[in-house]
């Protein structure tokens, strides 16, 4: 986003944290020539429980230090607009933004916090009445922000995410995967909530009962390791380690889609959208998905993926096979899914004028 406000000549300045970014953030910004400088930032882990008087005490400092520094940043540098991107920084810049009457522009990813009641009595009292704009990732995360007090506005919008763009640090050589037979995959974290031991538990029952069918499971071992060895160790067990095959994190996103028939995305939780569906559509294949989330707004189901109507591995071996007995369903779905980023406005041009729409 910020790199596509800088191609529309905006004047950008990103205030970081002064503890340190992830380097593939400070990479982007630098490539981009977009202007960042250092301010102290509150900690998430200062007010997470236990709750004792040393984290209280350092939590209070840092937000009083975090609002001094970005009180003196906007006095030299005088924006036009202010752009938050999550309602933990908006809370904790409250005592800022009652002083000061700049448009915020508030880019919201997730549900808003609001299980905790000074948290849901700051939304719907303070929140939704001091922000602008809220631009929303999807219709899903805009009900979300309705339900915590922000009835229908003109100004806000749904914006999807553009597909994600990997920069030159990542590694680019070939995925370990030599593809034989059509081809199942998931990519992203190995965790509970992800839904991956439903495709291992699917996975199992398609082998059985198949034979020229593969899954490959993309995403970093070590997130979970319990969960992760489970994993494993079903699959070890049985007698198609052959095919069900792991292959850690990756790079080659490409490669890893053209070896890719169909992609399996069965998150268990309520997921904002998903930016793996919209990576497989611009790469021309169709998801499998569950009716939850935002999700299922990328979908037209067996049209460009199918939608799982039951989030178990019931569902998954119903729509594993559904492709499987209907090959040609394939095929036409990967051009499907393709066409669809212009039909969802995701394409880049899109997502362009909407963002200049946002700071307009």
């Amino acid at each position: 986003m910020f790199k596509t406000l800088k191609e529309l000549d905006f004047d950008i300045l990103v205030l970081t944290n002064k503890s340190g970014i992830a380097p593939e953030a400070l990479h982007i910004l630098d490539k981009c020539s977009i202007r960042h400088e250092e301010i102290t930032y509150p900690s998430w882990s200062d007010i997470r429980k236990p709750h004792t008087l040393p984290k209280v005490i350092t939590y209070i400092s840092k937000v009083i230090l975090h609002n001094i520094h970005f009180i003196l940043k906007y006095f030299r540098y005088r924006p036009d607009y202010i752009y938050i991107a999550s309602d933990f920084m908006y809370l904790n810049l409250i005592p800022s933004f009652i002083c000061i009457p700049t448009k915020i522009i508030y880019r919201i990813g997730d549900a808003p916090l609001v299980g905790w009641k000074p948290f849901k009595y700051l939304w719907k009292k303070y929140i939704t009445l001091r922000t602008y704009r809220f631009v929303c990732i999807s219709g899903f995360i805009r009900n979300k922000v309705s339900e915590a007090g922000r009835s229908y506005h003109e100004n806000d919008m749904v914006i999807y995410n553009y597909p994600p763009v990997r920069n030159d640090q990542e590694v680019t050589s070939k995925i370990n995967y030599k593809k034989n037979a059509i081809t199942f995959s998931y990519l992203g974290q190995l965790i509970y909530g992800k839904g991956v031991h439903l495709i291992i538990d699917a996975a199992l029952v398609i082998c059985n009962k198949y034979q020229n069918v593969n899954f490959i499971i993309a995403g970093s071992l070590e997130y979970d390791k319990r969960y992760s060895n489970e994993l494993v160790q079903k699959v070890n067990n049985s007698k198609f380690k052959e095919r069900i095959l792991f292959l850690g994190p990756i790079g080659n996103t490409e490669d890893f889609f053209t070896k890719t028939d169909v992609i399996i995305t069965p998150s268990l939780k309520e997921e904002p959208l998903g930016n793996v569906i919209v990576e497989a559509k611009s790469c021309a294949t169709p998801s499998i998905i569950f009716n939850s989330g935002g999700m299922p707004e990328l979908i037209k189901h067996k049209q460009n993926g199918f939608i799982c109507q039951e989030s178990t591995k019931e569902g998954l071996v119903e729509a594993i096979e559904y492709y499987i007995e209907n090959p040609d369903a394939v095929k036409i779905q990967s051009s499907n899914a393709l066409n669809s980023i212009n039909e969802l406005k995701i394409n880049y041009q899109d997502f362009k004028n909407n963002w200049k729409k946002a700071f307009s």
